[in-house]
């Protein structure tokens, strides 16, 4: 009888928030797939279950063909996989009752029936459970990468791509471009449907160059690889994407964009420079949107991770910006700057930390009536073909009940 695989989150997916707020840690995009495509594509077999929080479960509920919070049968054991481990390689089925430990976190944990059955299944779910168990296991020290903040999805961007592009080469069709002009030719992918605009330059010297279906790159937009295009987005006209980029399906961008990565649906479509930023879905970024990626010290940049200052070991880091964020238009992040969740800036220099549902302008800050967000989300995402389902509108309220127990904000007013 084979052992149950599950994907499960655990305790730290409170430290990838805002990102978190409205998906499972496993559909955060990393490269140019979610890190659950990684691990379909590595595991050895189908997962019998993705764990996550109750909020998320009726949203992607029959979404991702995998049951979600299925009942664990403690009897059988369990294989469980953490669902922030950027699997790149096949992962070979453990023994019984041993773990695989990255630094502090677990990557994997196969747990005998016995020993199962002494857990309360109940609570596993964004628990310390397995990583205090993972102490008690058998365990050795694995080679595993481990997404433990937002910009540890930009860390590995161009060994992704470049092996994202190798691995998919069989399928490299790149085709002859009119008035486009090309470097590398062999290191670049076009797929169906895609119009590329006279003008365009494409340079893959340094880095693949993969875009997808249906893709729309205006005249005189310069992309430098290693670039990931998904399907349906849209360049505009002098656009300049360089390199480490990565932008997931339905973004709108101009200006300038570097090293940075839009989860998808994003819109930043007017002049002004994002480096070395993540930027949730349904983001609206208003023209003339800068953000700063380097501080004048050319020290560490500390991010505010739930409003906590936490190092990162990265001298460029731009922003973090949540899901239905709102930028006016002259908005100037700092470095290393969180928007939170659904926020709305109308004020050129915010403060580092903008916690969810604000309201921020030059008098003052407060929360966004809740009524008005759901009105703005539903337009929004309307624009785009896309409906607003009561399932979203219940994460919203759940997060909106929540999130002042995790993000320390005393600075707004109540």
């Amino acid at each position: 009888m084979t052992v149950p695989i599950y994907i499960l989150e655990d305790h730290r997916v409170d430290d990838l928030f805002p990102l978190t707020y409205c998906r499972p840690a496993s559909l955060l995009r990393c490269g140019s797939d979610l890190l659950i495509d990684r691990m379909l594509r590595n595991l050895p077999r189908p997962p019998d279950g993705l764990l996550i929080r109750d909020t998320l479960a009726v949203k992607y509920r029959d979404k991702l063909g995998i049951p979600i919070n299925p009942p664990v049968i403690p009897g059988r054991g369990a294989i469980f996989i953490n669902a922030r481990w950027l699997m790149t390689e096949p992962f070979q089925e453990p023994p019984p009752d041993c773990a695989g430990v990255a630094a502090d976190d677990f990557a994997w944990m196969h747990i005998s029936g016995s020993r199962l059955k002494t857990i309360d299944l109940k609570r596993i779910v964004r628990s310390k459970m397995l990583d205090d168990l993972s102490r008690e296991m058998s365990n050795g020290v694995v080679d595993a990468t481990m997404i433990r903040f937002p910009w540890d999805l930009l860390r590995h961007t161009r060994i992704l791509l470049s092996a994202d592009f190798k691995r998919r080469g069989n399928a490299k069709k790149s085709k002859p471009m009119k008035g486009v002009y090309v470097l590398a030719e062999d290191n670049i992918y076009v797929g169906t449907d895609v119009q590329i605009f006279p003008g365009v330059i494409i340079d893959a010297t340094n880095g693949p160059v993969w875009i997808e279906n249906h893709a729309i790159i205006r005249p005189n937009a310069v992309i430098t690889g290693p670039v990931y295009v998904g399907e349906h987005c849209v360049i505009r006209t002098g656009a300049d994407i360089r390199e480490e980029t990565i932008l997931g399906p339905h973004t709108r961008v101009g200006g300038e964009v570097s090293a940075s990565l839009f989860q998808g649906y994003g819109n930043k479509q007017h002049e002004g420079f994002v480096g070395n930023s993540v930027i949730g879905e349904w983001v609206n970024m208003g023209a003339g949107t800068i953000t700063s990626n380097l501080k004048n010290t050319l020290g560490e940049v500390r991010v505010p991770i739930n409003g906590r200052p936490r190092p990162t070991g990265l001298t460029f880091l731009g922003a973090i910006i949540g899901d239905h964020a709102k930028l006016g238009i002259g908005t100037m992040l700092g470095t290393g700057s969180v928007t939170g969740f659904a926020s709305h800036v109308l004020t050129t220099r915010p403060p580092k930390f903008v916690p969810s549902f604000s309201w921020v302008t030059d008098e003052a800050v407060s929360r966004l009536d809740f009524n008005k967000m759901v009105v703005i989300a539903r337009l929004a995402m309307a624009r785009r073909n896309v409906e607003l389902t009561l399932a979203d509108q219940d994460i919203f309220n759940r997060i909106l009940s929540s999130y002042s127990t995790v993000e320390e904000h005393s600075w707004l007013p109540q």
